[in-house]
């Protein structure tokens, strides 16, 4: 037997949270960790803003549709043989980007990077549902983010230490380290923990699921509800390294550092999320983080509106857009794979495809409408953050439908 053909266990065995939290860091540690670096890869390929930006965005893309695949063959053939599989491609790709001789082959290492180390998030959230009931998978995935937090928390504040002392690759260098020594503790420690192994049988079985789930009306809502709200924050995190470049003269490391009050911010939201989740319900956390965000926003541009814009203001507000992502996202999260825990890691899969797709959508388009000042970025985040509000509140009736049931 082999550690990729592992038996579905007739007693599920929950994973320790510090190693849930661990394969779920690898993606954003090596989105995040990279980002105070992308005016230094600008500069040192004399590219384009927009066109280094696609080593996020186009990472971002990839990421999307490999959580289609991810999901409906960790259903078919386990979470764990799949997600050791994306750990794999991540820790390679990570070493293939840290040596990478020009823009072209760097995009590709990227996408190649986040799409592996994908497969952590998407699994965790679906290991999550393997292990809890739906409240209870709220409060874990709470304190699974808050934990996961720490990673773009301190990723860019690594990142840029070591773009400053060395170069960018180094920090493709230690995201290649990070997730081999997750590979290892998850090879020795993940057991299986989906009873449903086996379920999909063909492609066509594949394309039925995805129908099903795009049918039921409360997939989407939560899907979009963590699509917007995800969208409000990549806009900032596509525009804000060039806007802190341009308009603040912030190093790598300056950046770094203040970023690590958005990434506190999301990690309180996520304590709040697994503290009061299974008290108030999804329906109800969801709206509070959704207007906790939009207010942020409507602040910033508000201060943006005389001519007030520097980056103690700028990253202080958004500590409070992270607080109420980091409410937001693990309830409507929660809500994606609870509509049909038979198909919680297709669900998990798709509903991740099309967040981050959308999230990829609002990183390139905010570099589109830079300018000498903070307020296109921020109108389009207050515009992403209305759009997350307004679809949150048609969650009320499937809140009702559940108490009453």
């Amino acid at each position: 037997m082999t550690a990729f053909s592992q038996p579905t266990p007739t007693k599920i065995i929950r994973p320790s949270l510090l190693l849930l939290v661990a394969v779920t860091a690898v993606n954003p540690l090596a989105l995040n960790l990279y980002v105070p670096s992308m005016p230094s890869v600008q500069q040192d390929f004399a590219a384009s803003a927009s066109l280094v930006q696609l080593t996020l965005s186009l990472g971002l893309l990839g990421t999307a549709f490999v959580q289609l695949i991810i999901g409906p063959l960790s259903d078919q053939f386990g979470r764990r043989p799949i997600l050791l599989g994306g750990l794999v491609i991540a820790v390679l790709a990570s070493f293939y980007c840290a040596m990478t001789a020009n823009l072209d082959a760097l995009i590709v290492g990227r996408v190649l990077q986040v799409a592996g180390g994908a497969a952590g998030l998407v699994l965790g959230r679906a290991i999550v549902r393997d292990t809890h009931s739906t409240n209870e998978a709220a409060s874990m995935l709470g304190y699974v983010t808050m934990g996961m937090a720490v990673a773009p928390m301190i990723g860019p504040a690594i990142g840029g230490v070591l773009d400053d002392l060395w170069s960018w690759r180094a920090g493709f260098a230690f995201s290649g380290f990070f997730a081999l020594v997750v590979l290892v503790a998850a090879w020795g420690n993940l057991t299986e923990t989906n009873q449903h192994i086996g379920q999909m049988k063909s492609p066509m079985g594949l394309l039925r699921d995805y129908r099903q789930l795009l049918s039921i009306r409360a997939f989407w809502i939560y899907s979009a509800v963590s699509a917007f709200s995800a969208a409000s924050f990549f806009a900032f995190l596509g525009g804000a390294p060039y806007v802190s470049r341009s308009l603040f003269d912030m190093s790598p490391t300056e950046y770094g550092i203040y970023f690590i009050l958005v990434a506190g911010g999301y990690s309180l939201g996520n304590f709040f999320s697994g503290r009061y989740s299974a008290l108030l319900g999804l329906y109800k956390m969801m709206f509070v983080g959704n207007l906790l965000a939009l207010s942020t926003c409507l602040t910033l541009v508000i201060f943006s509106l005389f001519s007030i814009e520097n980056p103690q203001i700028l990253f202080a507000m958004m500590f409070f857009l992270g607080v109420g992502n980091g409410v937001t996202l693990p309830n409507s999260n929660a809500g994606v794979v609870s509509v049909m825990p038979r198909l919680a890691g297709s669900a998990s899969g798709l509903s991740g495809s099309l967040v981050t797709m959308i999230a990829a959508a609002a990183s390139f388009l905010v570099t589109l409408v830079l300018s000498g000042s903070l307020m296109p970025m921020l109108l389009f985040m207050t515009g992403c953050a209305v759009i997350a509000l307004v679809t949150g509140l048609f969650s009320s009736q499937i809140y009702e439908d559940e108490e009453a049931g």
